[in-house]
């Protein structure tokens, strides 16, 4: 009986992944005329070639404060974060620059067993780490959940209110910090608090230092680091201004301490100013922190946020105009950071749909993935080398693992992304299609055979699409991921997520399942429904711009 169970619903969910890329219909709408759309797809050469951490992801500092830093090194946690490497993992936001450390409290398990060396007349702990994860209880975790649901509000409000206040992190929450980007295998990116000032107006980098040390002791010497978020928001956020000729001396102390400090972080990276979007305060404060302090740095760093979470709507997130906002933001960047600093690698250094912690309800549903796609693709296509996406865990509606510790939509999109996208950028034309009809080309991963192509598109409108390819593409097999929302019910709002007619779901530890394409003819159209996110690899393409960019193997 069960076998005969089984195979219905293998018959089931075939005939619906054939019909929805064949017919290119979208969960239960009626069907209607195709937009057709051909692509001309540039495989001679590559755009650009991105950091392999370009899809890289923040936990926001105000885990500190609501107590879910404790909790990070949790199974599911370091399970889900791992199967996104290689990623850097930023630790910032507006609460870093109201965070002191505190190293006098206990380390937790994750650092026992550590043993001194003296160098220099300094006790140096040499740590044997164990990525044995600790076990929290359901109840545990419950009450976790409970405390930080009932300080949201109140967080929220001093965001809004600009009444931040000091928090601390102690020595044990920063070792779960490092604990957790080292067992998921993340190169961890922290961002130190900028407002701490002396009489002068320099920056004192008394705690600074303590958190290098401590780090340093941990034997976590690969760590990079920023310093202040936001600094063109200061007036509004502290109550002080500052420079972008103040910030630049303040970053060159910073790389001087650590090429030289006590401890020494000689191969340490540094990346900043962190601004927000591009209006002129924040591009004078880049202008002016370019030209005293440009090759203190690795790259610029900027933020960007599509609007206001409180006011956000459904039809906002799949709107071209708000999605196009991206690449204007962008280009002025680039203007400045051309002049300033020619060559100098430009990341979005925090990014989601909504600030204000994203909008309840749409942020953290499979609508989000309409702005995270394009914008994935569009920050690709400009050269963009790193996007951080706000954030992994943790604060608001934007995450991609919820605090049930289950991944929301914008996980599985950001895992097959992973899966499937490579880092040379491809440059692709669409003639004949609607603004709603958005496709971006790059090599495949290196999961796939050397000269392979992916291709992504997102359909923002009702009606399905039928996507062309020219000769020789068109003539070899493809691939096909098809990502729809797995609640009917929720339809667009929905918190889950089907790949090719199959609703995508973790084991009990979070290890994530294989992820197979629907082998689609030779030949054909590719079939976008409408409303509906995909992805097309083409294992059998032979692009020239990829032949050199890793090693054969086979698809996942």
């Amino acid at each position: 009986m069960e076998g005969a169970t089984l195979r219905v619903l293998v018959c089931f969910v075939c005939a619906f992944t054939a019909a929805a890329w064949r017919d290119g219909e979208s969960h239960g709408e009626s069907r209607s005329a195709p937009v057709r759309v051909a692509l001309n797809v540039d495989t001679s050469e590559a755009l650009h070639a991105l950091s392999p951490e370009f899809l890289s992801f923040a936990i926001d500092a105000s885990v500190v404060e609501n107590g879910w830093i404790d909790f990070l090194r949790h199974v599911r946690l370091v399970t889900l974060a791992k199967a996104l490497t290689p990623a850097f993992l930023r630790f910032g936001g507006t609460r870093q620059d109201f965070l002191i450390f505190q190293p006098e409290s206990g380390s937790p398990s994750w650092v026992s067993g550590l043993t001194p060396s003296w160098e220099n007349n300094e006790v140096r702990m040499e740590p044997r780490v164990s990525c044995r994860p600790p076990l929290f209880s359901e109840a545990k975790i419950r009450r976790q959940r409970q405390r930080a649901e009932g300080l949201l509000p109140g967080m929220l409000r001093d965001e809004r209110r600009k009444t931040l206040k000091n928090i601390t992190m102690t020595g044990a929450s920063l070792d779960e910090l490092l604990g957790f980007s080292s067992c998921s295998g993340l190169r961890l990116v922290f961002g130190l608090n900028a407002l701490l000032r002396g009489p002068a107006g320099a920056w004192d980098h008394g705690n600074a230092w303590l958190i290098l040390r401590h780090v340093h002791a941990r034997g976590q010497d690969r760590v990079s680091w920023e310093l202040g978020n936001e600094p063109n928001s200061y007036p509004h956020v502290a109550g002080r201004q500052l420079s972008g000729a103040q910030l630049g001396a303040d970053f060159l102390a910073l790389r001087t301490l650590l090429r030289s400090g006590h401890p020494a972080f000689p191969g340490a990276k540094l990346y900043g100013p962190d601004i927000t979007r591009p209006r002129r305060s924040a591009l004078t404060l880049l202008t002016g922190f370019l030209d005293s302090a440009k090759d203190a740095i690795e790259a610029v760093t900027w933020h960007q946020y599509y609007m206001n979470g409180r006011t956000a709507t459904l039809d906002n997130f799949m709107d071209p105009q708000i999605l196009d906002s991206l690449a204007a933001e962008i280009s002025a960047v680039q203007e400045v950071v051309n002049k300033e600093a020619p060559g100098k690698a430009i990341w979005l250094g925090e990014t989601s749909s909504a600030w204000g912690g994203g909008a309840p309800g749409l942020s953290d549903t499979f609508v989000a993935g309409f702005m995270w796609l394009d914008k994935l693709g569009m920050a690709a296509r400009m050269g963009v080398d790193v996007v951080v996406r706000q954030a992994f865990f943790g604060h608001g509606s934007y995450n991609l693992v919820d605090d049930h510790l289950n991944p929301l939509p914008d996980y599985w999109l950001s895992l097959l992304h992973k899966r499937l996208v490579g880092a040379h950028v491809l440059r692709v034309e669409a003639n004949g299609g609607a603004p709603s009809v958005r496709v971006y080309g790059h090599c495949s991963s290196t999961s796939f055979p050397a000269g392979s192509v992916t291709l992504f598109a997102l359909n923002l409108g009702s009606n399905p699409a039928s996507l062309s390819l020219r000769v020789p593409l068109s003539e070899g097999p493809a691939q096909g991921f098809l990502l729809l929302p797995a609640d009917p019910g929720a339809g667009l709002r929905s918190r889950t997520v089907m790949l090719n007619g199959t609703p995508l779901w973790t084991q009990a530890h979070g290890s994530v399942p294989e992820t197979p394409g629907v082998p689609l003819p030779p030949g054909s159209p590719l079939a976008l429904p409408a409303r509906a996110l995909a992805f097309f690899v083409l294992p059998d393409a032979g692009a020239p711009a990829c032949l050199q960019r890793g090693r054969n193997a086979q698809g996942p």
